[in-house]
């Protein structure tokens, strides 16, 4: 499920409106306008804005050149960027630019920030021999505001707004403002408690309402359990679900039993999902749910995951939130895999196992061919089948080679931090049981000394791609510690 945000655009200016500071404007949204998942805010031209006295309208958004210069024009602007809920603002001084007035937005909506100046053009060959922009100097008013005013901000750099390198910067501030978005006022599900002896997922739930303005809703295993039971055997829904479960996954060695029972409890759980509004959830896996149900819930979390219903293991509500990061900083492009740092390799000192019991979603598999639905007693998929099998509804695959980034969020007596790291994940042929991949690392020992040192558990999300850059400025925004270990 795709991720968006809305950005709002503060084109700045402080002298008379000019053919460059209108280039400047075009040009950057034209840019603004090319990055996925974003939809641009801006203030529009007044029909009598070529006057500098012309009509503005907070409703429509409008000031005189569709741009800001003055403190009654960033009050019409913020209140429209309100209205139209934006989630994050980039501030550009086209010319010089206006602080007051540039900063008076930032300060009425407290979303993230992006700033940058435009590159100073040749200077006109006038008698003056003035500068057309004088944006750099401009820039250092407008930052030193931001700060005055406490307001977290990410300073992009010097650019023309046609250039990559401002695309890119654009790019990891619009995934960072997604991964606020998705923090802030989350609503996370809980369903179960933790296993017995886990201490280790234990976390703080007015930490999270102070920090996020997050809930978590709670509910019981039994009663999700309860629910599943409800649907008969030959429900249409029910057998949609094991229609696309044998579409889905090639080599299938449990029983029909099995595929009957997820189905239920998958129909119950996403159910639980939608009508609680959920934006991850953590769930019990063991030991109720065996004689509760007769299966095992592995396969099915990495189904619900897949969907964008991202489901953590173990009760683990830290562990979702991180799952929720990295998915929403992956703009919804692809899908988590919530891990457990496993073992280091034998022989590959700065390899480790990236696994856990067969999770991970289907999507993520390094060949679809691949993809087995197995019991936990027999994983190589030998034995004969055995309907009432518990331990049925563990995925097998190994998850395919790229650059992945891993994170962790932890709370401490009030204090938040996020674990970043990133590392390749190597092909391999081995075989091994659950969902798993080898991933190399810069810096094992590093690696590993920061998780003790600094509190981490033994879970983390996985995900593919490089988001250290969104990440760090998400933290900015949030005010979490970053640990990256790069």
């Amino acid at each position: 499920m795709p991720v968006s945000v809305k950005i709002g655009f503060v084109p700045s200016y402080r002298f008379g409106w000019t053919s460059w500071t209108a280039k400047m404007r075009e040009d950057s949204l034209a840019a603004l306008r090319q990055i996925p998942g974003v939809e641009v805010v801006v203030p529009q031209e007044a029909p009598d804005g070529a006057a500098d006295g012309g009509a503005m309208d907070a409703e429509r958004g409008l000031t005189p050149h569709g741009a800001v210069r003055s403190l009654d024009e960033a009050e019409v602007v913020a209140e429209y960027f309100a209205a139209q809920k934006v989630d994050g603002l980039i501030l550009c001084p086209l010319d010089f630019g206006d602080e007051r007035s540039a900063c008076k937005i930032a300060e009425k909506l407290r979303v993230p920030v992006l700033l940058y100046a435009t590159k100073e053009p040749y200077a006109p060959d006038e008698p003056g021999m003035g500068r057309t922009s004088d944006s750099y100097c401009g820039n250092l008013s407008i930052a030193s505001g931001l700060y005055r005013r406490h307001i977290p901000f990410h300073f992009a750099g010097i650019f023309f707004p046609d250039e990559a390198e401002f695309r890119a910067e654009v790019d990891a501030f619009v995934r960072a403002v997604a991964v606020v978005k998705g923090l802030r006022n989350a609503r996370i599900g809980q369903v179960g408690v933790r296993p017995a002896a886990f201490e280790t997922v234990s976390y703080d739930e007015a930490a999270m309402v102070y920090k996020f303005g997050q809930n978590v809703i709670h509910t019981n295993l039994a009663d999700v359990v309860s629910r599943a039971k409800e649907y008969a055997d030959d429900a249409p829904e029910v057998q949609a679900v094991i229609a696309d479960i044998r579409r889905t996954v090639p080599i299938i060695t449990v029983a029909d039993d099995y595929l009957i029972n997820a189905a239920k409890m998958e129909l119950a759980l996403a159910a639980f999902w939608k009508e609680s509004r959920l934006s991850a959830m953590a769930v019990q896996c063991w030991p109720s749910i065996q004689p509760m149900m007769g299966i095992s819930m592995c396969a099915l979390y990495g189904r619900l995951t897949q969907q964008a219903m991202l489901t953590a293991c173990e009760t683990d509500v830290m562990g979702a939130l991180a799952m929720l990061v990295n998915y929403q900083a992956a703009m919804g492009e692809t899908v988590p895999h919530f891990i457990d740092w496993t073992i280091q390799h034998r022989e590959n000192p700065d390899w480790l196992l990236a696994w856990h019991c067969g999770n991970a979603p289907a999507s993520l598999a390094q060949t679809c061919q691949e993809v087995a639905l197995r019991s936990r007693r027999d994983m190589k998929g030998e034995l004969p089948v055995q309907s009432g099998d518990p331990q049925a509804g563990l995925y097998q695959f190994r998850i395919r080679p790229g650059r992945v980034t891993l994170c962790r969020l932890a709370e401490y007596d009030g204090e938040w931090k996020m674990l970043i790291t990133t590392g390749e994940i190597i092909p391999s042929e081995e075989k091994l049981a659950g969902t798993w991949a080898w991933v190399e690392v810069k810096d094992h020992a590093r690696l590993y000394r920061t998780l003790v040192e600094e509190g981490f558990v033994h879970h983390a999300s996985m995900i593919h791609g490089d988001q250290v850059q969104a990440l760090l400025e998400a933290c900015k925004f949030l005010d979490i510690r970053p640990i990256l270990v790069d």
